[in-house]
């Protein structure tokens, strides 16, 4: 049986009640939120789903497990290394236990330890994945796809990437050095992004800026893509310009809930995602209720993919080993086996064509009014 597994971890407190909604739910509602987080990281891992028989348009099939670390975002940060490097070898240990000959480490699993190369020391017998190569594959023809939409000449615009450094943002900011006319790079550490600076010069064909604050960058910027593991907001959605497109790749997201609320003149949306139709979806309650029914995150998409090729290696592991051409490859092969991106869609909204052609309007006003000035 071709089996991979999941390695997921809980967004936020109310995301695990409604993971163990029905169970232990109960419990947790009585504990104080400290208390429950204090038990959360002496928890084992936990198996909370299962996908059974999925099926390619190509005939292959998988099975799958989903197996929480259960760590919040925050704990990840706060706990010292080698305590969350064990909690993720645990899940990925269960993984290896139940049958699975891939694990894709979804979240902040993947950001501990060299984006999952100090796990790799540990695991032999088992393939591990961060899912960053197709993850990064689906922003790129999501961008891309975004643009179209709203008539944007990628030759003309200006792309910030936050989190240019990392493993997605680095990838992608190879990939659109070489489309957009201006590229703004931000990252927290300013050192590594004047170096990246350097490299993406000697193959880049648009001007590149750095930029040590977010807040700088993106207020001139058609498109905006953050790829960063912060723990709290970094997009001012007031500040962005008319019929911009921003694409959220975090976990936990970097754009305020409110945003729709706020603005309705730019397109934003969480990135990163798989459509995974007319394959057979995915069926499994706990999954359904974090995603729209046939939506599937881009680190998982990976593992699938994999499994339906047979390819049980360790395929997106350890800090800048994301290359064009395995890009290419991946995006291969998500055609191969009829994944598409993901629709757009914000919160639990979906953009409408009504929606698209009002940004759309929203866009042309504002370069209309600047022609006039």
């Amino acid at each position: 049986m071709n089996k991979f597994a999941f390695i997921a971890h809980p967004i936020n407190l109310p995301h695990i009640y409604e993971i163990f909604r029905g169970f232990r739910r109960g419990a947790a509602l009585l504990l104080q939120r400290n208390t429950l987080k204090e038990l959360l990281a002496k928890s084992g891992p936990i198996k909370f789903a299962d996908c059974r028989n999925i099926k390619s348009v190509s005939g292959a099939t998988a099975y799958g497990e989903g197996i929480l670390c259960s760590l919040l975002p925050d704990q990840f940060v706060s706990h010292n290394e080698e305590f969350v490097l064990n909690k993720i070898a645990q899940a990925v240990a269960m993984a290896e236990e139940l049958g699975a000959k891939i694990a894709t480490l979804g979240g902040f699993n993947s950001v501990i330890g060299n984006e999952g190369g100090e796990l790799e020391k540990r695991f032999k017998s088992i393939a591990l994945t961060s899912g960053n190569t197709c993850t990064a594959a689906l922003v790129i023809k999501s961008i891309i796809r975004a643009s179209d939409m709203l008539d944007l000449d990628l030759k003309n615009s200006t792309l910030t990437i936050i989190g240019a450094t990392g493993d997605i943002g680095s990838i992608c900011a190879k990939v659109f050095s070489k489309k957009v006319k201006v590229l703004h790079i931000v990252a927290r550490k300013q050192d590594r992004l004047l170096s990246f600076c350097e490299v993406l010069k000697k193959h880049s064909s648009a001007c590149i800026k750095v930029f040590k604050r977010t807040s700088e960058a993106i207020k001139t910027s058609d498109i905006i893509l953050s790829t960063t593991s912060s723990l709290t907001t970094l997009i001012d959605p007031l500040i962005l310009k008319p019929g911009a497109i921003v694409c959220d790749v975090s976990i936990p997201s970097n754009i305020p809930a409110e945003i729709l609320n706020l603005r309705n003149d730019v397109l934003v949306f969480e990135g990163g995602l798989a459509k995974f139709t007319p394959c057979t979806p995915i069926k499994a309650k706990h999954w359904n209720r974090l995603l729209p029914w046939d939506r599937v995150y881009g680190c998982l998409t990976e593992a699938i993919v994999l499994t339906f090729e047979n390819r049980f290696e360790n395929y997106s592991i350890g800090r800048g080993n994301i290359t064009e051409e395995k890009i290419r490859e991946m995006t291969s092969l998500l055609r191969k086996h009829s994944f598409e991106v993901s629709d757009f869609f914000c919160g639990s909204r979906f953009y409408s064509n009504q929606d698209i052609e009002n940004i759309k309007i929203s866009r042309m006003g504002r370069l209309t009014h600047a022609n006039h000035v």
